[in-house]
């Protein structure tokens, strides 16, 4: 019988569905929800078609994003169709595709006034996915965690380059996410509602 286990960061609800048994999941890892901007060939040793993929972070993770943690990237895709709104600015509604990428953040790949971005190699080697290029609000001890020393170094001495984007945090948000079948990305997730106590 699958059970639903509720979280909440800071105003972010995530609402799982779970079983005891999980087939090909990932090792234990703090859960990054990412929206999908885009990929690209990428030459790999392991495989010939191998891709990077790039992704931003829009939802508070439990842990601020930092080198050496262990992670896996679960993809959002909008639901606010289901739940109708006439507020002005409505709350987002997501559900979780799960894109097989997991690993240790390896390093810190850019840093831009507002943005940081991180790189991980996909330790899941079925994946077509070799790389994840992660952006990230530079949001210290929020969304990411950088040493004191590197953060001053990169303040100082090497500033960073002028903002040209952003990756709003929506902390607002409810995230559906089921784990309940071994390839949980070919169907939905459970449908729910924060406000209606799910």
């Amino acid at each position: 019988m699958p059970t639903i286990t509720t979280t909440t960061t800071s105003t972010t609800t995530v609402i799982t569905t779970t079983t005891a048994v999980t087939m090909n999941a990932a090792p234990i890892a703090t859960t990054v929800y990412a929206k999908k901007r885009g990929s690209a060939p990428v030459e790999d040793e392991r495989k010939t078609d191998a891709t990077v993929i790039y992704l931003d972070v829009p939802i508070i993770p439990d842990t601020p994003i930092h080198v050496g943690q262990k992670i896996r990237i679960a993809t959002l895709v909008s639901c606010d169709v289901l739940f109708p709104s006439e507020e002005a600015s409505p709350p987002r509604y997501y559900i979780t595709e799960d894109v097989e990428i997991w690993g240790v953040v390896n390093e810190v790949r850019a840093v831009e006034e507002y943005v940081i971005e991180f790189a991980l190699k996909n330790e899941n080697t079925e994946s077509k996915v070799a790389y994840a290029y992660i952006a990230v609000q530079r949001e210290e001890g929020i969304m990411v965690k950088t040493p004191l020393l590197e953060r001053i170094w990169r303040n100082t001495l090497a500033r960073p380059t002028k903002g040209t984007r952003r990756v709003p945090i929506e902390d607002e948000a409810t995230v559906f996410e089921d784990t309940t079948t071994p390839n949980f990305s070919a169907r939905p997730a459970l449908k729910g509602h924060r406000r209606r106590g799910v």
